[in-house]
Protein backbone atom coordinates (compact mmCIF):
# COMPACT_ATOMS: atom_id res chain seq x y z
CA UNK A 1 0.00 0.00 0.00
CA UNK A 2 1.41 3.42 -0.91
CA UNK A 3 0.75 6.94 0.33
CA UNK A 4 1.55 8.89 -2.81
CA UNK A 5 1.33 12.27 -1.09
CA UNK A 6 3.86 11.39 1.60
CA UNK A 7 5.94 9.08 -0.62
CA UNK A 8 5.69 6.22 1.87
CA UNK A 9 5.09 2.54 1.01
CA UNK A 10 3.62 0.14 3.58
CA UNK A 11 3.84 -3.65 3.52
CA UNK A 12 2.83 -6.37 5.92
CA UNK A 13 2.77 -10.13 6.43
CA UNK A 14 1.11 -12.55 8.84
CA UNK A 15 3.10 -15.32 10.49
CA UNK A 16 0.38 -17.93 10.28
CA UNK A 17 -0.33 -21.06 8.20
CA UNK A 18 -4.05 -21.39 8.92
CA UNK A 19 -7.09 -19.45 7.79
CA UNK A 20 -6.57 -15.68 7.82
CA UNK A 21 -8.18 -12.44 6.68
CA UNK A 22 -6.98 -9.07 5.38
CA UNK A 23 -9.05 -5.92 4.86
CA UNK A 24 -8.15 -2.38 3.85
CA UNK A 25 -10.88 0.21 4.41
CA UNK A 26 -11.48 3.94 4.35
CA UNK A 27 -14.98 4.81 5.55
CA UNK A 28 -16.39 8.36 5.25
CA UNK A 29 -16.78 9.93 8.69
CA UNK A 30 -19.41 12.54 7.77
CA UNK A 31 -20.41 14.52 4.75
CA UNK A 32 -18.30 17.57 5.66
CA UNK A 33 -15.04 15.58 5.85
CA UNK A 34 -13.15 14.75 2.67
CA UNK A 35 -12.56 11.04 2.20
CA UNK A 36 -8.82 11.65 1.69
CA UNK A 37 -8.64 13.08 5.22
CA UNK A 38 -9.99 9.90 6.80
CA UNK A 39 -7.35 7.40 7.99
CA UNK A 40 -7.03 4.08 6.20
CA UNK A 41 -7.76 1.09 8.43
CA UNK A 42 -5.88 -2.16 7.82
CA UNK A 43 -6.85 -5.41 9.53
CA UNK A 44 -4.67 -8.49 9.22
CA UNK A 45 -5.13 -11.53 11.40
CA UNK A 46 -6.20 -15.09 12.06
CA UNK A 47 -9.61 -16.49 11.14
CA UNK A 48 -10.92 -19.03 13.61
CA UNK A 49 -13.14 -22.05 13.04
CA UNK A 50 -16.73 -21.36 12.00
CA UNK A 51 -17.87 -20.60 15.56
CA UNK A 52 -14.99 -18.25 16.41
CA UNK A 53 -12.72 -18.80 19.40
CA UNK A 54 -14.11 -18.63 22.94
CA UNK A 55 -11.82 -17.50 25.74
CA UNK A 56 -12.61 -18.68 29.26
CA UNK A 57 -12.34 -16.16 32.11
CA UNK A 58 -8.66 -15.46 32.77
CA UNK A 59 -7.50 -17.41 29.72
CA UNK A 60 -5.03 -15.95 27.23
CA UNK A 61 -4.36 -16.83 23.59
CA UNK A 62 -1.16 -16.06 21.70
CA UNK A 63 -2.17 -14.62 18.33
CA UNK A 64 -0.09 -14.93 15.19
CA UNK A 65 2.49 -12.14 14.82
CA UNK A 66 1.73 -9.51 12.19
CA UNK A 67 4.75 -7.82 10.63
CA UNK A 68 4.57 -4.32 9.14
CA UNK A 69 7.10 -1.96 7.61
CA UNK A 70 6.97 1.57 6.23
CA UNK A 71 9.64 3.03 3.96
CA UNK A 72 10.32 6.19 2.00
CA UNK A 73 10.51 4.40 -1.32
CA UNK A 74 8.72 1.98 -3.59
CA UNK A 75 7.46 -1.58 -3.23
CA UNK A 76 10.93 -3.09 -3.69
CA UNK A 77 12.28 -0.97 -0.85
CA UNK A 78 9.47 -2.20 1.40
CA UNK A 79 9.92 -5.79 0.24
CA UNK A 80 13.65 -5.69 0.97
CA UNK A 81 12.90 -4.46 4.49
CA UNK A 82 10.63 -7.49 4.95
CA UNK A 83 13.30 -9.79 3.48
CA UNK A 84 15.86 -8.52 6.00
CA UNK A 85 13.42 -9.15 8.82
CA UNK A 86 12.74 -12.67 7.50
CA UNK A 87 16.44 -13.50 7.42
CA UNK A 88 17.21 -12.04 10.84
CA UNK A 89 14.15 -13.13 12.80
CA UNK A 90 12.22 -15.90 10.97
CA UNK A 91 14.21 -18.32 8.83
CA UNK A 92 15.94 -21.19 10.70
CA UNK A 93 19.57 -21.91 9.99
CA UNK A 94 20.10 -24.04 6.89
CA UNK A 95 22.01 -27.30 7.32
CA UNK A 96 25.24 -27.54 5.38
CA UNK A 97 25.76 -23.78 5.08
CA UNK A 98 23.69 -20.99 3.61
CA UNK A 99 23.84 -21.80 -0.12
CA UNK A 100 20.80 -23.58 -1.64
CA UNK A 101 21.54 -27.01 -3.06
CA UNK A 102 20.76 -27.89 -6.68
CA UNK A 103 18.15 -30.66 -6.63
CA UNK A 104 16.96 -33.40 -8.92
CA UNK A 105 13.39 -34.44 -8.05
CA UNK A 106 11.66 -37.51 -9.47
CA UNK A 107 8.07 -36.21 -9.55
CA UNK A 108 7.48 -34.80 -13.02
CA UNK A 109 9.08 -37.57 -15.08
CA UNK A 110 7.61 -40.26 -12.75
CA UNK A 111 4.40 -38.91 -11.15
CA UNK A 112 3.16 -41.33 -8.53
CA UNK A 113 4.91 -44.52 -9.66
CA UNK A 114 8.58 -45.34 -10.05
CA UNK A 115 11.14 -48.13 -9.77
CA UNK A 116 14.62 -48.52 -8.34
CA UNK A 117 16.16 -49.01 -11.79
CA UNK A 118 14.57 -45.82 -13.13
CA UNK A 119 15.70 -43.86 -10.10
CA UNK A 120 19.30 -45.05 -10.24
CA UNK A 121 19.44 -44.25 -13.95
CA UNK A 122 18.09 -40.77 -13.26
CA UNK A 123 20.53 -40.26 -10.37
CA UNK A 124 23.46 -41.09 -12.64
CA UNK A 125 22.46 -38.33 -15.06
CA UNK A 126 21.58 -35.89 -12.26
CA UNK A 127 25.12 -36.26 -10.89
CA UNK A 128 26.54 -35.72 -14.36
CA UNK A 129 24.55 -32.47 -14.67
CA UNK A 130 25.87 -31.15 -11.37
CA UNK A 131 22.95 -31.76 -9.00
CA UNK A 132 23.79 -31.91 -5.30
CA UNK A 133 20.75 -33.71 -3.88
CA UNK A 134 18.46 -36.41 -5.31
CA UNK A 135 14.90 -36.32 -3.94
CA UNK A 136 12.64 -39.35 -4.29
CA UNK A 137 9.12 -37.95 -4.60
CA UNK A 138 5.71 -39.64 -4.17
CA UNK A 139 5.27 -43.15 -5.49
CA UNK A 140 7.93 -45.03 -3.54
CA UNK A 141 5.60 -46.66 -0.98
CA UNK A 142 2.36 -47.44 -2.83
CA UNK A 143 1.30 -50.58 -4.63
CA UNK A 144 -1.40 -49.01 -6.82
CA UNK A 145 -2.33 -45.42 -5.95
CA UNK A 146 0.02 -43.00 -4.17
CA UNK A 147 -2.82 -40.74 -3.01
CA UNK A 148 -5.25 -43.33 -1.65
CA UNK A 149 -2.44 -45.29 0.07
CA UNK A 150 -0.86 -42.18 1.58
CA UNK A 151 0.40 -42.68 5.13
CA UNK A 152 1.75 -46.24 4.77
CA UNK A 153 5.43 -45.34 4.54
CA UNK A 154 6.93 -48.73 3.74
CA UNK A 155 8.82 -49.20 0.47
CA UNK A 156 6.93 -50.98 -2.32
CA UNK A 157 8.96 -54.20 -2.67
CA UNK A 158 7.84 -54.74 -6.25
CA UNK A 159 9.35 -51.38 -7.25
CA UNK A 160 12.29 -51.57 -4.81
CA UNK A 161 13.11 -55.29 -4.38
CA UNK A 162 16.27 -54.45 -2.40
CA UNK A 163 14.63 -51.66 -0.45
CA UNK A 164 15.23 -47.93 -0.65
CA UNK A 165 18.57 -48.57 1.06
CA UNK A 166 19.97 -49.68 -2.31
CA UNK A 167 18.96 -46.42 -4.00
CA UNK A 168 20.21 -44.33 -1.09
CA UNK A 169 23.61 -46.00 -1.22
CA UNK A 170 23.78 -45.54 -5.01
CA UNK A 171 22.92 -41.85 -4.75
CA UNK A 172 25.47 -41.21 -2.01
CA UNK A 173 28.15 -43.11 -3.94
CA UNK A 174 27.61 -40.58 -6.74
CA UNK A 175 28.40 -37.79 -4.29
CA UNK A 176 24.79 -36.61 -3.96
CA UNK A 177 22.71 -36.14 -0.85
CA UNK A 178 19.55 -38.25 -0.63
CA UNK A 179 16.05 -36.99 0.08
CA UNK A 180 12.46 -38.28 0.21
CA UNK A 181 8.86 -37.07 0.03
CA UNK A 182 6.14 -37.49 2.64
CA UNK A 183 2.74 -35.92 3.27
CA UNK A 184 2.79 -36.33 7.01
CA UNK A 185 -0.42 -34.47 8.01
CA UNK A 186 -2.73 -36.55 5.80
CA UNK A 187 -3.62 -40.17 5.08
CA UNK A 188 -5.30 -41.80 2.11
CA UNK A 189 -8.72 -43.40 2.17
CA UNK A 190 -7.25 -46.88 1.48
CA UNK A 191 -4.29 -46.63 3.84
CA UNK A 192 -3.72 -49.06 6.66
CA UNK A 193 -3.11 -46.04 8.89
CA UNK A 194 -6.63 -44.71 8.40
CA UNK A 195 -8.22 -48.13 8.82
CA UNK A 196 -6.41 -48.69 12.12
CA UNK A 197 -6.88 -45.22 13.64
CA UNK A 198 -9.95 -43.38 12.30
CA UNK A 199 -10.10 -41.44 15.59
CA UNK A 200 -6.75 -39.74 14.84
CA UNK A 201 -8.31 -37.48 12.22
CA UNK A 202 -10.37 -34.28 12.22
CA UNK A 203 -14.03 -35.14 12.74
CA UNK A 204 -17.26 -33.60 11.45
CA UNK A 205 -20.66 -34.92 12.45
CA UNK A 206 -19.02 -37.72 14.43
CA UNK A 207 -17.13 -39.07 11.39
CA UNK A 208 -13.62 -38.53 10.02
CA UNK A 209 -13.63 -35.43 7.81
CA UNK A 210 -12.85 -36.41 4.23
CA UNK A 211 -11.52 -34.18 1.45
CA UNK A 212 -11.12 -35.91 -1.88
CA UNK A 213 -9.15 -39.10 -1.23
CA UNK A 214 -7.59 -37.86 2.02
CA UNK A 215 -8.26 -37.49 5.72
CA UNK A 216 -6.48 -34.90 7.86
CA UNK A 217 -4.57 -36.02 10.95
CA UNK A 218 -4.91 -33.97 14.13
CA UNK A 219 -1.44 -33.19 15.53
CA UNK A 220 -3.02 -31.89 18.76
CA UNK A 221 -3.45 -35.58 19.64
CA UNK A 222 -0.17 -36.73 21.25
CA UNK A 223 -0.41 -40.15 19.63
CA UNK A 224 -0.49 -38.54 16.17
CA UNK A 225 2.63 -36.41 16.64
CA UNK A 226 4.38 -39.44 18.21
CA UNK A 227 3.48 -41.60 15.19
CA UNK A 228 4.70 -38.91 12.77
CA UNK A 229 7.94 -38.47 14.68
CA UNK A 230 8.51 -42.22 14.59
CA UNK A 231 8.01 -42.24 10.81
CA UNK A 232 10.50 -39.42 10.26
CA UNK A 233 13.09 -40.83 12.64
CA UNK A 234 12.90 -44.21 10.89
CA UNK A 235 13.19 -42.77 7.38
CA UNK A 236 16.09 -40.50 8.29
CA UNK A 237 17.94 -43.34 10.02
CA UNK A 238 17.25 -46.15 7.56
CA UNK A 239 17.87 -44.14 4.38
CA UNK A 240 20.42 -41.60 5.70
CA UNK A 241 18.29 -38.68 4.60
CA UNK A 242 19.61 -35.15 4.35
CA UNK A 243 16.45 -33.74 2.72
CA UNK A 244 12.78 -34.25 3.47
CA UNK A 245 10.00 -32.79 1.31
CA UNK A 246 6.78 -32.45 3.32
CA UNK A 247 3.76 -31.98 1.08
CA UNK A 248 0.20 -30.91 1.96
CA UNK A 249 -2.53 -31.61 -0.62
CA UNK A 250 -5.86 -31.01 1.08
CA UNK A 251 -8.55 -28.36 1.59
CA UNK A 252 -10.27 -28.98 4.92
CA UNK A 253 -12.55 -25.95 5.15
CA UNK A 254 -13.65 -24.25 8.38
CA UNK A 255 -15.93 -26.63 10.31
CA UNK A 256 -14.86 -29.39 12.70
CA UNK A 257 -16.23 -31.26 15.69
CA UNK A 258 -14.69 -29.62 18.75
CA UNK A 259 -14.89 -31.44 22.08
CA UNK A 260 -13.63 -28.34 23.88
CA UNK A 261 -16.37 -26.15 22.31
CA UNK A 262 -13.79 -23.38 22.00
CA UNK A 263 -13.49 -23.16 18.22
CA UNK A 264 -9.75 -23.80 18.08
CA UNK A 265 -9.32 -27.18 16.39
CA UNK A 266 -7.12 -25.87 13.59
CA UNK A 267 -5.23 -23.51 15.91
CA UNK A 268 -4.26 -26.35 18.23
CA UNK A 269 -3.28 -28.56 15.31
CA UNK A 270 -1.02 -25.93 13.77
CA UNK A 271 0.62 -25.02 17.07
CA UNK A 272 1.49 -28.66 17.65
CA UNK A 273 2.57 -29.17 14.03
CA UNK A 274 4.94 -26.21 14.35
CA UNK A 275 6.36 -27.74 17.55
CA UNK A 276 6.71 -31.09 15.79
CA UNK A 277 8.72 -29.48 12.97
CA UNK A 278 10.99 -27.81 15.53
CA UNK A 279 11.52 -31.13 17.32
CA UNK A 280 12.43 -32.82 14.02
CA UNK A 281 14.95 -30.08 13.20
CA UNK A 282 16.49 -30.30 16.66
CA UNK A 283 16.80 -34.09 16.47
CA UNK A 284 18.16 -34.07 12.89
CA UNK A 285 20.21 -30.88 12.41
CA UNK A 286 21.61 -32.21 9.12
CA UNK A 287 18.11 -32.50 7.62
CA UNK A 288 16.89 -29.90 5.12
CA UNK A 289 13.08 -29.52 5.34
CA UNK A 290 11.26 -28.45 2.18
CA UNK A 291 7.70 -27.26 2.66
CA UNK A 292 5.21 -27.93 -0.13
CA UNK A 293 1.46 -27.48 -0.42
CA UNK A 294 0.00 -28.41 -3.79
CA UNK A 295 2.37 -25.83 -5.19
CA UNK A 296 2.60 -22.87 -2.83
CA UNK A 297 -0.86 -22.95 -1.20
CA UNK A 298 0.69 -22.78 2.28
CA UNK A 299 3.59 -20.39 1.73
CA UNK A 300 3.82 -17.94 4.62
CA UNK A 301 6.03 -16.66 7.42
CA UNK A 302 4.42 -19.13 9.82
CA UNK A 303 5.62 -22.25 8.03
CA UNK A 304 8.95 -20.62 7.10
CA UNK A 305 9.88 -20.18 10.76
CA UNK A 306 9.98 -23.99 10.99
CA UNK A 307 11.19 -25.13 7.53
CA UNK A 308 13.99 -24.15 5.15
CA UNK A 309 12.29 -23.45 1.81
CA UNK A 310 8.95 -23.77 0.03
CA UNK A 311 8.04 -25.23 -3.34
CA UNK A 312 6.80 -22.29 -5.37
CA UNK A 313 4.10 -23.70 -7.63
CA UNK A 314 2.95 -26.79 -9.51
CA UNK A 315 2.84 -24.51 -12.56
CA UNK A 316 6.18 -25.43 -14.12
CA UNK A 317 5.90 -24.61 -17.83
CA UNK A 318 8.64 -22.08 -18.61
CA UNK A 319 6.59 -19.22 -20.08
CA UNK A 320 4.07 -19.23 -17.26
CA UNK A 321 6.82 -19.54 -14.65
CA UNK A 322 8.37 -16.15 -15.53
CA UNK A 323 5.72 -14.43 -13.41
CA UNK A 324 6.18 -16.83 -10.50
CA UNK A 325 9.84 -16.03 -9.85
CA UNK A 326 9.09 -12.32 -10.20
CA UNK A 327 6.19 -12.37 -7.73
CA UNK A 328 7.71 -14.68 -5.13
CA UNK A 329 10.79 -12.49 -4.75
CA UNK A 330 8.55 -9.56 -3.80
CA UNK A 331 6.88 -11.44 -0.96
CA UNK A 332 9.82 -13.53 0.24
CA UNK A 333 13.61 -13.55 0.24
CA UNK A 334 14.65 -15.42 -2.92
CA UNK A 335 16.59 -18.22 -1.21
CA UNK A 336 13.38 -19.78 0.20
CA UNK A 337 11.60 -19.81 -3.21
CA UNK A 338 12.15 -23.29 -4.67
CA UNK A 339 11.33 -24.07 -8.32
CA UNK A 340 12.59 -26.40 -11.04
CA UNK A 341 13.24 -26.72 -14.72
CA UNK A 342 10.78 -29.39 -15.94
CA UNK A 343 10.50 -29.01 -19.70
CA UNK A 344 8.03 -27.92 -22.34
CA UNK A 345 5.23 -29.81 -20.58
CA UNK A 346 4.38 -30.60 -16.98
CA UNK A 347 5.36 -34.21 -17.58
CA UNK A 348 9.02 -33.45 -18.10
CA UNK A 349 8.98 -33.67 -21.90
CA UNK A 350 11.39 -31.64 -24.05
CA UNK A 351 10.28 -30.56 -27.51
CA UNK A 352 12.66 -32.13 -30.05
CA UNK A 353 14.60 -29.87 -32.37
CA UNK A 354 14.54 -26.77 -30.17
CA UNK A 355 17.40 -24.28 -30.29
CA UNK A 356 19.90 -24.11 -27.44
CA UNK A 357 18.73 -20.58 -26.59
CA UNK A 358 15.31 -21.96 -25.69
CA UNK A 359 16.93 -24.57 -23.46
CA UNK A 360 18.83 -21.77 -21.71
CA UNK A 361 15.56 -19.87 -21.21
CA UNK A 362 13.90 -22.94 -19.68
CA UNK A 363 16.82 -23.54 -17.34
CA UNK A 364 17.18 -19.89 -16.26
CA UNK A 365 13.55 -19.12 -15.42
CA UNK A 366 13.74 -21.10 -12.11
CA UNK A 367 17.12 -19.59 -11.14
CA UNK A 368 15.50 -16.69 -9.23
CA UNK A 369 15.77 -18.59 -5.95
CA UNK A 370 16.48 -22.22 -5.11
CA UNK A 371 16.97 -24.20 -8.33
CA UNK A 372 16.36 -27.77 -9.38
CA UNK A 373 15.55 -30.08 -12.28
CA UNK A 374 12.68 -32.57 -12.57
CA UNK A 375 12.62 -33.77 -16.17
CA UNK A 376 13.03 -36.80 -18.39
CA UNK A 377 16.79 -36.33 -18.40
CA UNK A 378 17.34 -39.88 -19.67
CA UNK A 379 15.77 -38.76 -22.99
CA UNK A 380 17.90 -35.64 -23.36
CA UNK A 381 20.30 -35.26 -26.25
CA UNK A 382 24.03 -34.83 -25.56
CA UNK A 383 23.68 -31.18 -26.61
CA UNK A 384 20.90 -30.52 -24.08
CA UNK A 385 22.86 -32.23 -21.33
CA UNK A 386 25.83 -30.01 -22.11
CA UNK A 387 23.65 -26.85 -21.90
CA UNK A 388 22.17 -28.09 -18.63
CA UNK A 389 25.64 -28.69 -17.14
CA UNK A 390 26.70 -25.19 -18.18
CA UNK A 391 23.59 -23.60 -16.67
CA UNK A 392 23.88 -25.56 -13.42
CA UNK A 393 27.48 -24.31 -13.14
CA UNK A 394 26.24 -20.78 -13.87
CA UNK A 395 23.63 -21.03 -11.11
CA UNK A 396 26.25 -22.23 -8.64
CA UNK A 397 28.32 -19.15 -9.49
CA UNK A 398 25.47 -16.65 -9.01
CA UNK A 399 23.73 -18.22 -6.00
CA UNK A 400 26.10 -16.58 -3.48
CA UNK A 401 24.76 -13.26 -4.78
CA UNK A 402 21.10 -14.31 -4.78
CA UNK A 403 21.22 -15.59 -1.19
CA UNK A 404 20.96 -12.60 1.12
CA UNK A 405 20.52 -10.10 -1.71
CA UNK A 406 18.25 -7.11 -1.97
CA UNK A 407 15.92 -7.65 -4.95
CA UNK A 408 14.85 -5.02 -7.47
CA UNK A 409 12.15 -5.66 -10.06
CA UNK A 410 13.17 -3.48 -12.99
CA UNK A 411 10.09 -4.06 -15.14
CA UNK A 412 6.35 -4.26 -14.47
CA UNK A 413 5.10 -7.70 -13.37
CA UNK A 414 4.63 -10.04 -16.33
CA UNK A 415 1.30 -11.60 -17.12
CA UNK A 416 1.10 -15.17 -15.89
CA UNK A 417 -0.54 -16.87 -18.86
CA UNK A 418 0.96 -14.77 -21.67
CA UNK A 419 4.02 -12.75 -20.57
CA UNK A 420 4.95 -10.01 -23.03
CA UNK A 421 7.89 -7.70 -23.49
CA UNK A 422 10.87 -7.90 -21.13
CA UNK A 423 11.15 -8.98 -17.51
CA UNK A 424 14.15 -8.04 -15.38
CA UNK A 425 15.00 -8.94 -11.77
CA UNK A 426 18.20 -7.60 -10.17
CA UNK A 427 19.94 -9.03 -7.10
CA UNK A 428 22.35 -6.85 -5.11
CA UNK A 429 24.58 -8.46 -2.49
CA UNK A 430 26.01 -6.66 0.53
CA UNK A 431 29.54 -6.70 -0.90
CA UNK A 432 28.52 -4.90 -4.07
CA UNK A 433 28.21 -7.87 -6.45
CA UNK A 434 25.04 -7.88 -8.49
CA UNK A 435 23.19 -10.22 -10.86
CA UNK A 436 20.53 -9.28 -13.40
CA UNK A 437 18.20 -11.99 -14.70
CA UNK A 438 16.66 -10.71 -17.95
CA UNK A 439 14.00 -12.42 -20.05
CA UNK A 440 12.61 -11.36 -23.43
CA UNK A 441 9.10 -12.73 -23.86
CA UNK A 442 6.56 -12.43 -26.67
CA UNK A 443 6.41 -9.11 -28.51
CA UNK A 444 9.34 -7.49 -26.74
CA UNK A 445 11.59 -5.15 -28.68
CA UNK A 446 14.90 -6.57 -29.84
CA UNK A 447 16.84 -4.55 -27.23
CA UNK A 448 16.13 -3.16 -23.78
CA UNK A 449 18.07 -0.86 -21.48
CA UNK A 450 17.97 -1.72 -17.77
CA UNK A 451 18.74 1.02 -15.25
CA UNK A 452 20.22 -0.84 -12.34
CA UNK A 453 19.63 0.03 -8.71
CA UNK A 454 21.67 0.21 -5.53
CA UNK A 455 25.10 0.44 -7.18
CA UNK A 456 27.81 2.80 -5.95
CA UNK A 457 27.98 5.58 -8.58
CA UNK A 458 31.66 6.22 -7.83
CA UNK A 459 32.80 2.64 -8.41
CA UNK A 460 33.64 0.75 -11.58
CA UNK A 461 31.98 -2.59 -12.28
CA UNK A 462 33.17 -5.39 -14.52
CA UNK A 463 30.25 -6.59 -16.66
CA UNK A 464 29.87 -10.23 -17.66
CA UNK A 465 26.91 -11.26 -19.85
CA UNK A 466 26.22 -14.97 -20.36
CA UNK A 467 29.73 -15.82 -19.17
CA UNK A 468 31.35 -13.40 -21.66
CA UNK A 469 33.35 -10.40 -20.42
CA UNK A 470 31.83 -7.15 -21.74
CA UNK A 471 34.24 -4.66 -20.20
CA UNK A 472 33.64 -2.16 -17.41
CA UNK A 473 31.06 0.52 -16.61
CA UNK A 474 30.71 2.90 -13.72
CA UNK A 475 27.90 2.62 -11.22
CA UNK A 476 26.67 6.01 -12.41
CA UNK A 477 26.49 4.78 -16.02
CA UNK A 478 24.67 1.58 -15.07
CA UNK A 479 22.15 3.49 -12.96
CA UNK A 480 21.50 6.53 -15.17
CA UNK A 481 22.22 5.42 -18.73
CA UNK A 482 21.44 1.75 -18.16
CA UNK A 483 22.79 -1.53 -19.44
CA UNK A 484 21.61 -2.42 -22.93
CA UNK A 485 20.74 -6.05 -23.75
CA UNK A 486 19.75 -7.65 -27.05
CA UNK A 487 17.85 -10.94 -27.15
CA UNK A 488 15.57 -12.89 -29.45
CA UNK A 489 12.06 -13.77 -28.23
CA UNK A 490 11.93 -16.37 -25.45
CA UNK A 491 15.57 -15.98 -24.57
CA UNK A 492 17.24 -15.16 -21.25
CA UNK A 493 20.44 -13.41 -20.28
CA UNK A 494 22.35 -13.57 -17.01
CA UNK A 495 24.40 -10.45 -16.25
CA UNK A 496 27.05 -10.56 -13.51
CA UNK A 497 28.49 -7.33 -12.08
CA UNK A 498 31.51 -7.11 -9.82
Amino acid sequence: MRNHTAGITYAGQLEWSGNWTLSVERVPARAAVRLSAVPVEVRLGMEFDSSGYRLDPGETLDLAPAVFTAVEGDLDDAANQLHRYQRLHVFPRRPGGHLPWVQFNSWYPFPGKLTAAEMMRSADIAAELGAEVFVLDAGWYNRKNWSRELGDYQADRAAFPNGIEELSAHVRKLGLKFGMWVEIENAGSESRLFAAHPDWFFQLGGKPLKSGERYHLDFAKPEVSAWARGVLDRLVSDYRLEWIKIDYNIDIGWEFDDSSAKGGVLIRHLADYYRWLDDVRAAHPQLFIENCSSGGLRFDLGILRHTHSTWLSDEVKPRESVQLGYGCTVEFAPEVCNHWMVGDTNRGDIRPGAESGWWDFMLRVPMNGQFGISSKVFEWSPELRQRARANVALYKRIRPVIVGADVYHLTPPPDHNAPEGWTGVQYLAAGGRSVLMAYRCQGGKASRSFKLRGLDPSKTYRVRIDETDRGVMTGAQLSKEGLNLELAEWRAAVVELE
